[in-house]
């Protein structure tokens, strides 16, 4: 079985199992989430490296992935290295065209399907119910014992507990009396991934600007 990569992993995962709906969280939270996803991909594809000054391209060459490749070339035609969060910054903003590539692919392998409907014979809406539940009921499983365990996670694991933290998705994936008892171990679990600890903070960033902005409206 083809292995999802991060983005598809964080859409999917992203999606309210019951009516294929996005699961409520902060809009440029989760659009920062995906660029992380972005990074993460491209890293393990062995293109970028990552540290705590700035992100370093290894190898400029295509990666057969038209999504990872387009933000691959946002970032080899930058004249000099910028910094993570910087590149979090620009990619966040193609959240759009990452999360409909996303779909359009897990629709594809079957994973979920797409339904249109009308509300009002007007306005549109559109929702991924699941086909194959396989996939996320595999990513939950393993996410979960590891929340509730006391293993250490592999670098993939922790990639994705980064992000969904960041972003505040775990807080509804992960939900009940077990995970609130383990929250402590879920943040130990999140400060792990250096691109998800980035993520985190641009997040946290934006929301003190805007509550400098609108501090009665927040």
């Amino acid at each position: 079985m083809h292995q999802l990569t991060f983005v598809e992993e964080l859409v999917l995962l992203g999606l309210d199992d019951r009516t294929g709906a996005l699961l409520p969280t902060p809009v440029m939270g989760f659009n920062y989430a995906l660029a992380g996803a972005v990074i993460a991909d491209l890293a393990l594809a062995g293109r970028i490296d990552t540290d705590l000054e700035q992100l370093t391209v290894l190898r400029p060459d295509a990666t057969g992935d038209a999504l990872l490749d387009n933000a691959l070339v946002t970032i080899a035609t930058s004249p000099q290295p910028k910094s993570v969060s910087h590149w979090l910054g620009v990619l966040s903003g193609q959240r759009a065209e990452m999360e409909d590539e996303a779909l359009k692919r897990l629709v594809a392998r079957g994973i979920l399907r797409r339904e249109d409907k009308k509300i009002l014979w007007v306005f549109g809406t559109r929702r991924y119910p699941t086909v194959d539940n396989q996939e996320r009921t595999e990513v939950k499983t393993r996410l979960s014992a590891l929340i509730l365990g006391d293993d250490l996670p592999d670098p993939r694991d922790a990639v994705l507990i980064s992000l969904l933290t960041a972003c505040h998705l775990a807080q509804h994936i992960f939900a009940g009396p077990p995970y609130t008892a383990r929250a402590a171990r879920l943040a130990t679990l999140a400060r792990m991934d250096q691109v998800g600890r980035e993520v985190g903070s641009a997040i946290d960033a934006l929301t003190r600007v805007l509550m400098s902005m609108h501090p009665m409206g927040m």
